[in-house]
């Protein structure tokens, strides 16, 4: 990895005659990812990713402009190197720690309750900055079209819908179309702890690979609310996610009626269970998300 010191070299941020005092750690995921540490840090001051296609391009530019509205809330980017013939996108580290490596510390339940509490905070945050860009590209949505979408690229993975889910999505719809036009709300798309960096007083959200997945509000909310060590790992009560409190309270905040939050619980399994899902990466959270969608259905035949 001593290339990873050559390119920070070459573009300023390494003195060369220092680069012995500096460690590279790679953490290995869909692409790998190398952290840079000084000797007086015990947090990475730099992040670098390799680009490697146009979904990496596509985070590394929603990530900038993220920068610009979500200050603080998204670590700072540096900007677009080459080296050897290949990009990398480079950016500043955070202070903190990835869930990983700080779950074994969150030892009672008092402890759990508050950083929970901080995590909600920081979705609120994250979708006020972000929603408050006035942009040409701001528009109202239909809930029930958004839930066509959904079911639409749910069956183009080649899975068979059967009569039972057919005739909950078009209840849902149905009841969707009634309800008022929803202001667009641009989604992280997988806001959940394995993208959060937590630090005794801040949180970093991370990852803007899937931002954009969908302007139907909630969607980041189920996701989070599926990931916290709270949520049941069953799939019989995570099907009932809709009814947890924070949920509640905050669709009502978005003006969403509490006799139809499940049908945007609904809309973000089959989004997740489209095409997000597909591929060995997420086989074994699509087979959950599968279970949980059949006891979902199972709770509506009641």
């Amino acid at each position: 990895m001593l290339f990873i010191k050559q390119l920070l070299s070459n573009t300023g941020l390494l003195d060369d005659k220092k680069k012995s005092e500096y460690s590279i750690a790679c953490i290995s995921t869909s692409r790998p990812i190398y952290l840079a540490f000084d000797q007086k840090s015990d947090y990475p001051i730099y992040v670098v990713r390799k680009i490697d296609g146009q979904p990496a391009l596509k985070s590394h530019n929603v990530h900038t402009q993220l920068y610009k509205l979500a200050g603080a809330l998204v670590p700072q980017p540096i900007g677009l190197y080459m080296y050897s013939g290949e990009e990398y996108d480079v950016q500043h580290g955070v202070r903190g720690l990835p869930w990983f490596q700080l779950k074994s510390r969150v030892r009672s339940e008092d402890e759990r309750t508050r950083l929970e509490k901080r995590i909600w905070e920081t979705l609120k945050n994250f979708q006020a900055a972000i929603s408050r860009a006035e942009t040409s590209e701001a528009r109202d949505i239909k809930p029930h079209e958004e839930l066509q979408n959904a079911y639409a690229g749910y069956q183009m993975t080649g899975e068979t819908p059967g009569p039972r889910l057919d005739k909950v999505v078009k209840k849902a719809i149905r009841e969707l179309s009634q309800e008022p036009d929803s202001p667009a709300v641009p989604q992280h798309g997988d806001f959940c702890l394995n993208n959060l960096i937590i630090d005794t007083d801040d949180i970093t959200v991370i990852d803007f690979e899937d931002f954009g997945i969908t302007g139907m509000p909630m969607y980041d909310h189920f996701t989070l609310a599926l990931s916290l060590p709270s949520s049941p790992a069953d799939p019989v009560n995570a099907a009932n996610i809709s009814a947890n409190y924070t949920i509640v309270t905050s669709a009502q905040t978005l003006g969403i009626s509490k006799d139809v939050i499940h049908w945007h619980f609904l809309h973000h399994l089959l989004l997740r269970l489209g095409p997000w899902s597909t591929g060995e990466k997420r086989k074994p959270y699509r087979t959950w998300l599968k279970q949980v969608l059949d006891c979902f259905l199972s709770e509506q035949g009641k």
